[in-house]
């Protein structure tokens, strides 16, 4: 099981801050408001009781991780925000996703876990809220989690169009010319003919693939097909891991998720 570093974690509130610094809610004040209360709450994902995790597989981890930064307040502003895209991030690297699920639903359940009323009855929580054991509110976090997550399957991971755009960019490869419903893919070559010619891009059609904009999802059978037809394959030297090599996952995820991020801004 992968976990997620205190580094990590200051590394991604940094990421937000630098994101939202021009936007509307900017994270002020930013920063890290102690580290020992940033340790207390990455601490929590490796708890043990003698030689056995407390919580022993990457739902419940990903659980406990989410609740120590969103109500540990290691970090001035933002908490809510960081401890969102780390759940993502540490979802992601024990190769899991979540899978139907609205931006509403993931909003509401962020903002519950702060009201420590994830898991109540409506009624129950426009009461005085009582105190609730840490335990029960992490079961209620994994038990959220593991509703919604499914496992990546051989590699690929759920990405957007935007996302494949900064992949394919990486290796010479451009998705231009949106014509309707379609995109073209083209390779970038730059070649120098004669002696003291300068160097000339030229532009090749690679094929053309479905395009319902930057922010949509792509299938995961079009990446297979894409990877094929543009030779990223394995059978040419190129696997997952070195495909998504130069993935920005974290910034990927505040891309997509903009919109519950900058609601929780207000809250």
């Amino acid at each position: 099981m992968e976990h997620i570093t205190a580094d990590e974690v200051i590394q991604i509130h940094e990421y937000l801050v630098r994101d939202f610094a021009l936007s509307g809610d900017p994270i002020i004040p930013a920063g890290l408001r102690s580290r020992d209360l940033l340790e207390s709450a990455v601490g929590r994902q490796h708890t043990s009781l003698g030689a056995t995790m407390k919580y022993a597989n990457p739902i419940d981890n990903a659980a406990t991780l989410t609740y120590g930064l969103c109500n540990d307040h290691p970090f001035h502003n933002g908490n809510k925000r960081t401890a969102l895209v780390s759940m993502l991030v540490h979802l992601d690297r024990n190769k899991l996703s979540l899978s139907d699920t609205s931006q509403d639903e993931l909003y509401a359940m962020i903002l519950r876990v702060a009201k420590h009323t994830l898991g109540m009855r409506a009624k129950k929580r426009s009461k005085r809220i009582p105190n609730r054991k840490p335990d029960d509110e992490v079961r209620e976090i994994a038990k959220w989690i593991e509703k919604r997550s499914f496992r990546v399957v051989r590699g690929e991971r759920p990405i957007t169009y935007r996302e494949l755009r900064s992949i394919l960019k990486n290796f010479d490869l451009l998705l231009e010319h949106p014509d309707g419903n379609t995109i073209e893919i083209v390779r970038r070559e730059v070649q120098t003919k004669g002696l003291f010619r300068s160097p000339k891009e030229e532009r090749i059609h690679i094929t053309t693939i479905p395009y319902p904009g930057d922010g949509k999802n792509v299938s995961l059978k079009l990446i297979k097909h894409v990877r094929k037809v543009c030779r990223l394959c394995e059978e040419h030297g190129v696997d997952s891991m070195a495909f998504y090599d130069n993935f920005d996952v974290i910034d990927a995820f505040i891309n997509r998720y903009r919109t519950i991020l900058r609601r929780l801004a207000n809250k």
